[in-house]
């Protein structure tokens, strides 16, 4: 059986320093990830934080919000039509290329790639924890 440590060490192996590097600054959560590899599947279609929520299993308002700080880092773009929708369209060839290599990784190994964000907290997660009343 393979321990969390061997799998994490795995994965930092196969993961290159500079998606490592990445992950790190723009891209510090599982559901970030899940969310940026969704759309990139089909730049071309246009996706609301409904239908994005609905995809990876994340409440919508989760969603919203994660893809207002997708868009804001530049790895998506946003539309303004009556609803808010989002779509991938990095228009870096550097991004696109660690997003790539991060598709490649997750689909192989998405545990490994979740341990691999996991060390760090997830700023939006603790923000909200920071909210809540304790009995």
């Amino acid at each position: 059986m393979v321990t969390y440590l061997q799998r994490r060490s795995a994965l930092a192996v196969t993961a290159s320093a500079a998606l490592r590097l990445f992950l790190q600054q723009r891209l510090t959560s599982i559901d970030q990830i899940e969310i940026v590899l969704l759309l990139m599947r089909d730049p071309a279609r246009a996706w609301t934080a409904p239908e994005v929520a609905a995809a990876v299993g994340t409440p919508q308002e989760s969603a919203a919000m994660r893809l207002f700080l997708l868009a804001s880092g530049g790895l998506i773009v946003f539309e303004a039509a009556g609803m808010p929708k989002y779509r991938y369209a990095t228009g870096n060839a550097e991004a696109d290329a660690m997003l790539s290599e991060l598709a490649e990784l997750y689909e192989a190994d998405p545990a490994g790639v979740a341990a691999l964000v996991g060390a760090p907290p997830d700023p939006l997660r603790s923000f909200a924890d920071a909210f809540k009343l304790k009995k």
